[in-house]
């Protein structure tokens, strides 16, 4: 039985010498790399300027024992969870970031938080470990739980004039 011998074409990809189908490759690779690499380089940045903009100084909270903080008060606690965080205050606002180690370039972060005037603070972390700040009415603070442990100082970019303003804390 004689077999019919059918011409196929072929495919498309065949007809493309294989020097420029290999060069068609590695430009999208290439294209591909710069184009994470400029992402990657661009978010390392942006953290770096974050780290900076919310690297408050100023005097140290005083520290108080967390009995006065749990005295009856007129005004009863504001609790906020953040990042296996809980901040509780008596007055104000807070804002809140997650702020990546070594300046920005490290690969862990810690929570960093800013308070318009919280009165007290009370600091509980995920392992239960609680502490107690008296930064006074009126007095801005931010708390910084670099480490594990926090770092308040009496200090805030957050203020009622950029709530107000609807501005995030730079």
């Amino acid at each position: 039985m004689a077999r019919d011998f059918v011409l196929r074409k072929s495919h498309a990809f065949n007809r493309i010498p294989p020097l420029v189908l290999w060069t068609l490759i590695g430009m999208a690779v290439g294209t591909v790399a710069i184009w994470q690499g400029h992402s990657l380089l661009s978010l390392k940045r942006g953290r770096m300027d974050d780290a900076k903009a919310w690297t408050i100084t100023g005097p140290p909270c005083p520290a108080e024992g967390k009995d006065v903080f749990l005295l009856p008060h007129k005004k009863g606690p504001k609790r906020v969870d953040y990042e296996d965080v809980t901040f509780f205050r008596r007055f104000g606002h807070i804002s809140c970031a997650p702020i990546y180690e070594d300046g920005g370039r490290g690969s862990r972060f810690y929570a960093v938080c800013q308070f318009t005037g919280p009165g007290e603070l009370l600091i509980r972390d995920a392992k239960g470990q609680e502490w107690a700040f008296a930064p006074g009415p009126g007095q801005p603070a931010t708390i910084s739980m670099q480490g594990g442990q926090p770092h308040c100082v009496m200090a805030s970019k957050f203020t009622m004039k950029s709530i107000l303003a609807g501005e995030a804390p730079k």
